[in-house]
């Protein structure tokens, strides 16, 4: 703006001092261009106005018509130029804008497809594309390596229904149908012809021949091997805790036999026959075969009770929910460690939470409260239900006890477990209802000054009733 009043003067100064026959008007053009770089319309408008006024001051007098009308179309030739000068700039403006703008979503998407690439190429789970026939046409090294396919890009082309079945089938099953995400666990196969077992998440997309499916392939033969040996850890020790629950019995039943043996022994008669020395020696062998005692804290570990009750609450409260009952937790903020096996703790608490499920079907209400309470050395956690309450408390704890829907064993082993883990499972006679408290030794740490450290969460895998 400031150049074109620059050149405006100039123009105005050197009529005013030539006094030339003719008009400089033709030259009024090059302010207006400039000024139309940096003007809106209405601006441009308004210097084509002064100009044109300007241009009328150095012409030959002429008839005021004549005036009126040469000033016209010095107005609209000037208004019209200025006018096109602001157009092609302004369109230059836009084009250029443009133009940066595409560089910078192409250096955008070039950046993001970087980071897509690294984070494929770099990610320890296999990703793979497949055409509608079940054709790979993208892999990442991951997959090569589950897979065992040695030569780079040799999966390409190959159809994945000989190496995982599962996405074979559910990308022709589905071709031109709705679209499909979900997961499966299923089994997979090697290129050396091994199989494993695999979880995977895929999607389908498209339709007809452009129909294609996105895959996520883990390869989980660590998770499954852990799992399988945890529980094969856990039915070794139920075992023994059933075997302990039948010595007991057979114990029992031997000193009872023993008894009746030597009050017989008693008589000459009797004490000289070989069938009954024989009965006692088949009497004393069935005792030390019913020897067998459970030791304590075979299975004493650390358990996060925050994390074992979290598990708890997933596992239950859907059967909860179809019988329209309820389930209280009154929990402190922060819950400690425990000395538990997880695994074991979440045993006994299933089947405390079953066992009320079981007692509140026929009642009105149907409410199991779970409470924690910690005082000094014990954390309590207390099992409180609005059944009808227990008729014989004193067999509760007895195995194979009659009356009961299962086997008799489930209070009798939850019992076990506790008291391996230094606790106890009791029986709290109530009103109305039934109240099971278990009580535990918090973990305390050498580095903490002796408190109970706090559970972290959920961070322990989910346990499946079995």
């Amino acid at each position: 703006m400031p150049l074109a009043a620059v050149l405006v003067a100039i123009l105005v100064l050197f009529e005013w001092r030539s006094k030339l026959d003719v008009s400089l008007g033709i030259f009024y053009v090059f302010p207006i261009a400039v000024a139309a770089t940096a003007l809106s319309r209405w601006q441009i408008f308004a210097v084509a106005v002064i100009c044109a006024f300007l241009r009328g001051l150095f012409t030959p007098q002429y008839t005021g018509l004549e005036f009126l009308l040469r000033y016209t179309m010095a107005l609209f030739a000037y208004a019209g130029v200025g006018l096109l000068i602001f157009e092609m700039s302004r369109n230059r403006r836009i084009v250029i804008a443009h133009y940066a703008r595409l560089k910078l979503e192409q250096e955008l998407r070039r950046r993001a497809e970087e980071q897509l690439r690294i984070l494929a190429e770099s990610s320890p789970a296999a990703i793979l594309t497949l055409d509608h026939d079940g054709k790979v046409i993208a892999a990442n090294r991951a997959a090569h390596d589950i897979f065992a396919v040695t030569t780079p890009g040799t999966l390409m082309d190959r159809d994945i229904g000989g190496l995982v079945p599962t996405l074979g089938s559910a990308v022709k099953l589905h071709a031109g149908q709705r679209q499909v995400r979900t997961s499966a666990w299923t089994w997979a196969k090697r290129a050396d012809g091994t199989v494993f077992p695999i979880a995977t998440w895929f999607s389908t997309y498209g339709d007809g021949p452009d129909h294609h499916l996105a895959a996520i392939v883990v390869d989980v033969s660590e998770e499954v091997r852990d799992r399988e040996m945890e529980n094969f850890r856990h039915v070794l020790s139920y075992n023994r805790l059933l075997a302990g629950a039948v010595s007991h019995e057979i114990r029992n039943l031997c000193s009872a036999a023993s008894m009746v043996a030597s009050n017989l022994g008693r008589r000459p008669d009797v004490a000289a026959d070989a069938d009954f020395q024989a009965l006692n020696q088949l009497i004393g062998g069935l005792t030390k075969l019913a020897s067998f005692e459970l030791a304590k804290n075979v299975m004493a570990r650390s358990a996060s009770l925050g994390a074992v009750l979290d598990n708890l609450r997933v596992v239950v409260e859907t059967d909860w929910r179809e019988i329209d009952g309820q389930i209280e937790w009154l929990l402190p903020p922060n819950l400690p460690e425990v000395q538990a096996d997880s695994h074991g703790l979440l045993q006994i608490f299933l089947n405390l939470a079953q066992n009320s499920l079981r007692a509140v079907e026929g009642s009105a209400a149907r409410t199991l409260r779970i409470e924690v309470d910690l005082k000094d050395d014990v954390v309590r956690i207390c099992f409180i239900d609005s059944g009808p309450g227990v008729a014989q408390p004193e067999t509760l704890f007895h195995p194979f006890r009659s009356g009961s829907d299962g086997s008799g064993l489930g209070l009798y082993i939850s019992r076990a477990l506790a008291r391996s883990f230094s606790g106890d499972l009791i029986h709290v006679p109530q009103t109305s209802g039934c109240r099971f408290d278990l009580t535990l030794k918090p973990v305390r740490r050498l580095n903490d000054g002796g408190v109970p450290p706090i559970a972290a969460g959920a961070a322990d895998s989910l346990v499946h009733r079995g």
